[in-house]
């Protein structure tokens, strides 16, 4: 006799209802859609891999490789991937006047009601290709929600296991350890030889200084931060009084709004008037100096992380460069870092933005999670000039708290087997950061041409 039966899904009561974009977004990391895909456009797409799910802000899916083929011609393209419920929600997201989604290689859809075509296009008028993936599933969604389900528990993946991982949990703790903190010397060596040519090309107060400006960028406005000390120099900045330094430092970055003062609070007003007074006769002297707008990264940023607080912070750090130089001089991370959580500003301690409406309650300019970074990423390294030893036995003795970057690293090579103690050393953390910036962020094979793993077992030998 031939039985037949039916999906389980289809004996429930209730019905199942469509996936949320964060299911959707399971769905393409664990890759449950037929190998090669067809783009609206015709094209066909096989994806070599998925990318690093991303869980801040910014594209879903970071340093993806896919290959596109259509009529006999085939291109690799590595990039980002953005997906949304329905074509329409990138332009109402503003993804399409965001250059932060210029990168994007892949719109990733889970269904197309419209007749109309939608092609979305990058705020530099790219189009961008686009899949409908409820059609190119492996199976029903009903039977793949319980697989996403299961997947969707905090802290939420950003990356499946490297190649490297067996090989890495194989070793003993002690063999892990030299390896990751061997990583994390190389990283602190080249941190230290970059300012090293700062210092020779310019001075050791102006290389400071700019390398405070950077660390204040965080990771999104590193760049346009560190432009400014470069064309306000320190040697200039220091002659200076506060509100002149302010009124420079927001003018050249183009934060000195020009539309009309009536719409801001009175308390925002006053702080305005007072600067515009001292740029608009400085204006015209660094034309040419002056950044774009579009040069700062403002989607998807923390209220607290704005530029405007950052830029604040820079101006009241510029006469404390010779103190903190001192405490460099010194090889004192501990008085360093007391100058820099000193730091104040009435107004800024209590706005993230001109326009915006006050903060809830009052937030210092650079926080301990901030001066934690300073300290590993430029107080130690400049130390290490000098004195190399006494910069490797502190980072020993530092913990530091996981970033993002170092917990993808983490799933990347499977380090579980360290305990949370080891697993915080700056050393050790600085090692994942640096092999998964060299190897993983390099491979577009999805494990399968890197040549860590095999590295990994010269070592282990």
């Amino acid at each position: 006799m031939k039985h037949s039966y039916l999906p389980r899904y289809l004996l429930r009561e209730e019905p199942f209802s469509a996936p949320s974009e964060l299911e959707v977004q399971a769905l393409w990391f664990e890759q449950f859609h037929q190998p090669t895909l067809t783009t609206d456009d015709g094209r066909t797409v096989e994806v070599i891999q998925p990318g690093f799910w991303n869980h801040s802000g910014g594209p879903d899916f970071t340093r993806a490789a896919l290959r596109f083929r259509k009529e006999g011609s085939e291109e690799m393209v590595v990039g980002n991937i953005e997906v949304h419920l329905r074509p329409a929600d990138w332009s109402a997201h503003g993804h399409d006047a965001d250059p932060a989604y210029d990168e994007t290689i892949l719109h990733v859809v889970w269904e197309n009601r419209s007749t109309k075509s939608f092609f979305p296009a990058t705020a530099s008028f790219r189009r961008v290709p686009q899949v409908v993936l409820s059609s190119q599933l492996i199976a029903p969604w009903p039977e793949l929600q319980p697989l996403c389900s299961s997947l969707l528990h905090s802290p939420l993946p950003a990356s499946t296991p490297g190649r490297c991982s067996p090989i890495l949990a194989d070793l003993p703790v002690e063999k892990l350890l030299e390896i990751l903190r061997a990583a994390g010397l190389f990283r602190l060596r080249q941190k230290a030889q970059r300012w090293f040519w700062r210092r020779r090309l310019t001075s050791p107060e102006q290389a400071l200084y700019e390398a405070l400006a950077e660390a204040l960028g965080f990771h999104a406005n590193q760049i346009p931060m560190r432009l400014v000390a470069q064309r306000l120099p320190w040697s200039r900045m220091r002659s200076l009084d506060h509100e002149t330094r302010l009124a420079h430092l927001f003018g050249l970055s183009g934060f000195l709004p020009r539309e009309n003062a009536a719409k801001l609070q009175t308390e925002s007003k006053a702080w305005l008037r007072n600067l515009w007074e001292i740029w608009w006769k400085e204006q015209d002297a660094l034309d040419y100096a002056q950044l774009p707008k579009t040069q700062w990264k403002l989607a998807g940023l923390r209220p607290l992380n704005r530029p405007e607080r950052r830029l604040a912070a820079l101006a009241q750090i510029v006469p404390r460069i010779p103190d903190l130089a001192g405490a460099l001089a010194q090889r004192d991370g501990a008085r360093f870092a007391a100058i820099l959580a000193a730091i104040r500003d009435p107004f800024w301690e209590k706005h993230a933005t001109l326009t915006g409406s006050p903060l809830a309650k009052p937030c210092r300019l650079i926080g301990e999670e901030r001066i934690e970074d300073i300290l590993i990423n430029i107080f130690w390294p400049m130390v290490s000039l000098e004195a190399p030893e006494a910069a490797r036995e502190a980072f020993s003795k530092i913990s530091v708290s996981s970033n993002s970057a170092a917990r993808v690293a983490s799933q990347r090579m499977l380090t579980s087997a360290l305990k949370p103690k080891q697993a915080r050393e700056a050393l050790v953390q600085q090692g994942l950061l640096q092999i998964f910036r060299d190897y993983c962020q390099t491979d577009c094979s999805r494990c399968q041409n890197c040549t860590f793993p095999e590295l990994v077992k010269t070592w282990s030998n």
